[in-house]
């Protein structure tokens, strides 16, 4: 919460000084300015701080030493802190920029910032206690690329030795003690008490390259003595053109002043000193010197153990005396002191006071005293806040006085009893000399707009905002989704980020369920154990949840953006945002037996973190590649050609000028480094290790699940067949020219045209069949009707060209996009949101409450595009294929590869196609000034980036370029993400996180039939001018925006079809598993153990308990359809078990099959509808009729596929083998009804002539149903059954439908929701369904 923050500045009748009327206002502003990581924000410890540019970026940086108090000399060292100043924001860079400032520990008092080695670079002493010698942090400055390098302890060839005097210093300051011009440094020494005796204090002469001699002795003599030395300066206080140094000796006396006092040493010219005055002859504690009324002469400010004063310096004879008078501070505090420093804070030409009076080394640390502000008035100094009561005053030890923002006015940063704080100054008005760019009225230091003329504008913030009214999850998801377009385009890495977090929201949801299971808490995965004794029950159970949540997301995003190229906007986010649910983020405690929901969310962070230390991921080292190196030389993007690409079969790294990734950040560097290609090692969710496969190359395991094998390559000596990784290159080509708006090509984009994609192909030799190379996109019927409206799809007519331009920008994931594991993310989001979506798992059963929809549905989407990152890398990593700009410019160097006796022949050329690719012949505009391209080889293509001047207005086209030109449709600073082609991450991620949504929802088509998304005409392409018309992208199912995401990488020249279909294959196994093994965490009762599928299935801690394995040679199984019945009978089947263990009891199962697994060789369920037990004798054949009709929630589909699979138990044994796997000979298709015969609502068959019943009122009350007989044939006695959507037989009754209407009562009164009615007559099975409302 931002408080304001008065210092009111005024000429007020309670005191007798004239000034300007003039309030100041502050705001504490420390969520947005201040990042803390190394220490808490609560840091309790006793302060003192400075600040300097020391990065010399324009913007002051903080240093604070976490001091050791003097009476408690048991006290443990500690360590101390680096603030940078990045843009206004204060972030805690100790660990980067001063390491040594943690692992070296300190009894610090004190500390000075200034140039010692005259290398324009300011270094820092820090002045100890208690035996510890001071410590000088030399300033590396900056590398040769301009990256500052910090601070590195150099005290050992710096210092010497202090031997004169133990080492017990409280202050140190520097300056030019001996008149060479470089600065010197002094050290108060102190003794506790008089029985200590006298402490001597050090002078340490600096050489001019910041080495220091100890010349304390011969220097000052008995002036360096000091009994309870508390603070020093040096300045020239006589105006003699020498410095002298001025200190504080209290507590108890000492000679040779034999008082307590503010001691001027006075310097004889020559760096020795002889002759000392005491200014203050009572308790003084610390000072501030400046000439505070502006006359010449340098005065003091003293914090006193008694009343505050003002010493004003009047005259002076050089190196004798000062001449001087004594006030009172009217208002100023009193007792036992602390720091002090001046500012001119309301920029009036003299110097304010700042002092912080509080008890600081006598517990309790809230003593009651406070900060005071004191306006200087010609050197009478007024506490106009005297009375009142202000946050920034309670208990400060110290404060640094710095413009943080860079408006030209003064704010402080305080280090206080409850920590630390920023308060900023919001006084514009001060700003006299400020102009007004935009004429607006306003000064510019005033405007939070300066460049817009609107006076009422409101600064956009620069960190990411999320709503607080979706639930806990849902808002931290939105913030992790924001982090993600700021950071660097890491799909890897942030799939992983998105899995961990969901992890972190699921464990803190679950931890407070009884039956739920957590992922990480209280488990062992991979190793890793978190450790977890579980919660005292809570009171308030969804605040607890909402509160854990928050915490551990705080924390984990908090660690994992550390390192973003925008985490000081992210942090402040991130801090503002904890702020806003009122959260206090320097709570960090991780002990959650306290039952505090905060601890066990900054636990359950904890242990993310320190498993994402150990996961394979090498986050320690920003997840640099360990043992890859790639084998072919980088190709220059702007240079013709490939010339030095040796394999064309391996992956070759672009240089570009300035390489700008996905998420719009420079990488450092032109050449960057693939990008997680040994990602197969990390951590999983749900792969199973009978997918893995292990390759070794070059010393290095290479982790591949679902190995797909190796792509179509190319042999360059043409000793083997080439055609196919020639063919989908070329598909690149060929598709390239479709994005020209001028061709006149019109498609319809609805999904009544597109989509419905029913059957992938086997292998590469299907895929000229299913990708139309010539004309565009793949095989697919549509979708006739939308389910949700009954109404067919309406026509979408777009330019095939806005079209494919769309979807390659859409789908690439450009500048400030979450890159494709998180575009799921968005998907998911816009589907939970759908005002036509019931949130039922699965679609069944009972609404579920928004924070379990979330975390559940994040739980298993956010395991699925991890497992797609670690499985698509992990095969990239591996195969290292080559992206189409390296393979289409190499083979174009070659030459072609059709025409033997043709010019530029080569077989391993591009194959020459008329209209697409030719040879450059004579008087051909590409032929070059000299013909030096005749017989080259020219492509049909975009044009590229070379033709667009102006983004805004201009397009590129299509039109003949040089092949060796050619170029993807991507940004011109972009061009192909920086690792391997195949497979595709956009299709596996995209088809695993399909099939979750599918599975989820239990409706494979999006909320209201149809997912949708606008690009508006002009203004969606980012590096062209585009679309020509508004382009609406519009998807009927899941699948079908998945699949649309493949071919979107083909119009944008990122991968060939090649690369494509894999990744839908193996998303498709990634989806389902991660699905089944994210449930197995819900804890849901029915929930039974399936089998060696590697899962918990029943979240009891054990896997595939109870489970057995027969010998799978040992049983067999043949069957076949012999026979698909109507009018409501079940289709036929023959099977056979041959078992040589003797009598087997068996089970079969059947149910639609998935139409996107058909044809991969591993056909899936779509949905189960019954399994039936089955007794027989070895050998024996069984005809059986299985109840695949009998399950009201799965209909059959006409045209759809439908099979069985089998398992059967051993003799003997107590458990079934595993499930067979679809059988194909068991496999038939739902045929369309015959001639004068219906399907019913179920599509159970039935005659007309037999039977027609209608159901009213529908929907209806729950009360009451009647059911009327529309037909003349008599209809006999039946058997009435009512579902609900789980499948669960709600009513049974038997009528006598003889009558032409029959009433149901229903007692109970049947629940809201949708039912199924199944009457079971003679003539067959009627169903259909009723709503109750």
């Amino acid at each position: 919460m931002k408080q304001n923050i008065l210092l009111l500045l005024c000429c007020c009748a309670l005191f007798p000084f004239g000034t300007q009327a003039q309030w100041l206002d502050f705001q504490d502003e420390t969520a947005a300015r201040l990042i803390l990581t190394s220490v808490a924000n609560s840091d309790d410890e006793e302060k003192d701080i400075e600040t300097a540019d020391l990065n010399n970026d324009g913007w002051p940086d903080v240093i604070v030493v976490r001091k050791e108090p003097f009476s408690i000399s048991t006290e443990a060292a500690k360590s101390d802190l680096l603030l940078m100043n990045e843009n206004g924001v204060l972030v805690d860079r100790t660990a980067q920029y001063a390491p040594e400032f943690i692992s070296n520990i300190t009894f610090a008092r004190d500390l000075f910032i200034g140039d010692f080695d005259s290398d324009g670079w300011k270094d820092v002493v820090i002045a100890n206690t208690f035996l510890q010698q001071p410590i000088y942090y030399k300033n590396l400055g900056n590398d040769l690329q301009g990256n500052w390098l910090g601070l590195v302890d150099e005290s050992s060839t710096r210092f010497p030795v202090l031997t004169s005097d133990v080492p017990l210093i409280c202050a140190v300051w520097a300056g030019d003690i001996d008149g060479d011009t470089d600065d010197d440094i002094y050290f108060v020494n102190y003794k506790q008490n008089a029985n200590g005796g006298i402490a001597k204090d050090f002078l340490l002469i600096n050489n001019g390259a910041g080495v220091f001699t100890e010349e304390g002795a011969t220097r000052l003599g008995d002036l360096r003595n000091s009994a309870f030395g508390t603070a020093a300066q040096i300045h020239d206080v006589d105006n003699d053109g020498d410095n002298d140094i001025i200190k504080v000796s209290t507590l108890y006396s000492v000679a040779p002043w034999n008082n307590r006092g503010l001691i001027v040493l006075f310097n004889n010219g020559n760096g020795t000193f002889t002759n000392w005055q005491n200014l203050s002859p009572l308790s003084p504690y610390m000072f501030e010197a400046g000439d505070f009324n502006a006359d010449g002469w340098l005065d003091f400010f003293v914090v006193d153990d008694g009343q505050d004063y003002y010493i004003n310096v009047t005259s002076a004879v050089p190196n004798v005396s000062l001449t001087f008078t004594t006030t009172n501070v009217s208002g100023g505090q009193g007792g036992f002191g602390g720091n002090v420093h001046k500012a001119d804070l309301d920029l009036d030409g003299d110097m304010d006071i700042i002092s912080a009076d509080v008890d600081v080394d006598i517990p309790p640390c809230n003593s009651g005293r406070k900060l005071a502000i004191l306006e200087n008035d010609n050197g009478a100094f007024i506490d106009q806040h005297n009375g009142a009561t202000y946050d920034w005053a309670d208990n400060s030890y110290d404060f640094a006085i710095l413009d943080i923002n860079g408006d030209g006015l003064l704010d402080f940063f305080s280090g206080g009893c409850a920590g630390y704080k920023v308060f900023m100054s919001d006084n514009c008005e001060l700003i006299t000399s400020s102009a007004d760019f935009d004429n607006d009225g306003i000064s510019d230091a005033c405007d939070e707009c300066p460049t817009n003329p609107d006076p009422n504008c409101i600064e956009p913030v620069d960190y990411p905002v999320v709503s607080t009214e979706g639930t806990a999850a849902r808002q931290w998801n939105e913030m992790l989704l924001a982090s993600i377009r700021r950071d660097f385009a890491r799909p890897t890495v942030h799939a992983r980020n998105l899995f961990h977090t969901s992890v972190a929201m699921w464990d803190a949801w679950a931890a407070y369920d009884t039956n739920a299971c957590t992922y990480l808490l209280g488990k062992t995965v991979d190793g890793f154990e978190c450790v977890f004794s579980g919660i005292p029950a809570s009171v308030d159970i969804d605040s607890a949840r909402n509160e854990a949540i928050s915490f551990a997301s705080y924390r984990l995003l908090s660690h994992r953006f550390a390192h973003s190229p925008d985490s000081t906007q992210l942090q402040t986010g991130y801090n503002v945002h904890m702020d806003s649910l009122g959260y206090d983020i320097t709570y960090t405690s991780v002990d959650y037996s306290t039952g505090r929901p905060a601890a066990l969310g900054n636990y359950i962070a904890q242990c993310l973190i320190d498993f994402g230390s150990q996961d394979g991921s090498n986050e320690q080292n920003l997840y640099e590649n360990l043992f890859y190196t790639p084998s072919n030389t980088p190709l220059i993007v702007d240079h013709t050609g490939n010339p030095t690409m040796e394999d064309l079969n391996r992956w070759q790294p672009l240089t570009l000028e300035i390489f700008i990734d996905q998420s719009g950040n420079e990488i450092p560097g032109s050449t960057p480094d693939f990008l997680g290609p040994e990602w197969g090692a990390v951590s999983s969710f749900a792969l199973k290790e009978s997918a893995r496969t292990t390759y070794n190359r070059d010393g290095f395991d290479y982790e591949v699940f679902h190995d797909p094998g190796y792509p179509p390559l190319i042999d360059t000596l043409d000793n083997l067949a080439s055609a196919d990784y020639k063919w989908g290159y070329v598909t690149d080509i060929i598709w390239s020219s479709h994005l020209d708006v001028t061709d006149g090509v019109m498609w319809d984009i609805s999904p009544a045209s597109i989509g419905n994609r029913t059957t992938l192909p086997a292998n590469s030799s299907e895929y000229p069949s299913f990708y139309n190379q010539v004309n565009g996109g793949t095989s697919g019927d549509g979708h006739a009707i939308n389910p949700s409206t009954g109404s067919p799809y309406a026509p979408n007519m777009v330019p095939r060209a806005d079209y494919a331009r769309v979807l390659a920008e859409f789908w690439a994931d450009g500048p400030e996009s979450e890159t494709p594991p998180g575009h799921w993310f968005t998907l998911m989001n816009y589907v939970s949101d759908h005002d036509s979506l019931e949130k039922r798992f699965m679609g069944t059963g009972d609404i579920i409450a928004d924070l379990e929809w979330d975390v559940k549905s994040y739980l298993m989407l956010g395991g699925a595009m991890h497992d797609a990152a670690v499985t698509a890398w992990g095969i990239k990593g591996w195969y290292d294929s080559p992206r189409p700009i390296s393979a289409i410019r190499a083979m174009a160097d070659r030459g072609q590869c059709s025409e033997p006796g043709s010019p530029s022949y080569h077989p391993a050329g591009l194959p020459l196609m008329p209209g697409y690719i030719e040879l450059i012949a004579a008087g051909d505009s590409l032929e070059g000034a000299t013909g030096e391209n005749i017989g080259k080889i020219k492509v049909k293509s975009w044009r590229g980036h070379g033709v667009i001047d102006n983004v805004d207005t201009d397009v590129a086209g299509v039109d003949w370029i040089l092949a060796g030109n050619w170029l993807p449709y991507q940004r011109p600073s972009f061009v192909s993400p920086p690792f391997a082609g195949y497979l595709s991450g956009h299709s596996t991620f995209s088809r695993a996180a399909a099939e979750v949504l599918t599975l989820l929802t239990g409706d494979e088509y999006f909320p209201g039939g149809m997912g949708v998304f606008t690009a508006p005409q002009n203004e969606f392409l980012v590096f062209e001018d585009g679309p020509s018309v508004d382009v609406t992208l519009q998807w009927a199912t899941y699948r079908d925006a998945a699949d649309e995401s493949g071919l979107s990488r083909i119009w944008g020249g990122i991968h060939p079809p090649a690369d494509d279909i894999p990744g839908r294959k193996i998303g498709i196994d990634i989806g389902i598993d991660a699905f089944y093994k994210a449930v197995s965490y819900f804890g849901i009762p029915t929930w039974v153990e399936i089998c060696d599928n590697e899962i918990d299935d029943d979240c009891n801690g054990l896997i595939d308990e109870g489970c057995i394995t027969c010998d799978a040679n040992n049983i067999t199984s043949n069957m076949e359809v012999v026979e698909i019945g109507f009018g409501g009978t079940n289709p036929r089947v023959n099977a056979t078990w041959n078992n040589p263990n003797g009598t087997t009891t068996c089970e079969v199962r059947g149910g639609r099959i998935a139409a996107s697994s058909i044809g991969t060789g591993t056909p899936l369920f779509a949905n189960i509808s019954n399994t039936q037990v089955i007794s027989q004798t070895n050998g024996s054949t069984v005809s059986f009729n299985i109840g695949l009709y009998n399950n009201p929630n799965v209909p059959f589909v006409i045209g759809q596929t439908y099979g069985y699979e089998v398992r059967c138990l051993c003799e003997d044994e107590t458990a079934f083998t595993n499930w067979s796997g679809i059988i194909p000979e068991a496999t038939f298709i739902v045929p369309a009804a015959p001639a004068g015969v219906q399907h019913d609502s179920g599509l159970a068959l039935k005659s007309m002539d037999d039977a027609s019943l209608i159901l009213y009122p529908n929907p209806n009350d729950g009360n009451d149903l009647r059911i009327e007989s529309l037909s003349e044939v008599q209809l006999g006695m039946g058997q009435i059954q009512i579902f609900d959507l789980s499948g669960k037989l709600v009513q049974e009754r038997n009528e006598n439908f003889g009558s032409k209407v029959i009433s149901l009562n229903f007692r109970p009164k049947l629940n809201a929701g949708l039912y199924l009615i199944q009457i079971n007559l003679e003539q067959g099975v009627i169903r259909d369904r009723f709503i109750v409302e």
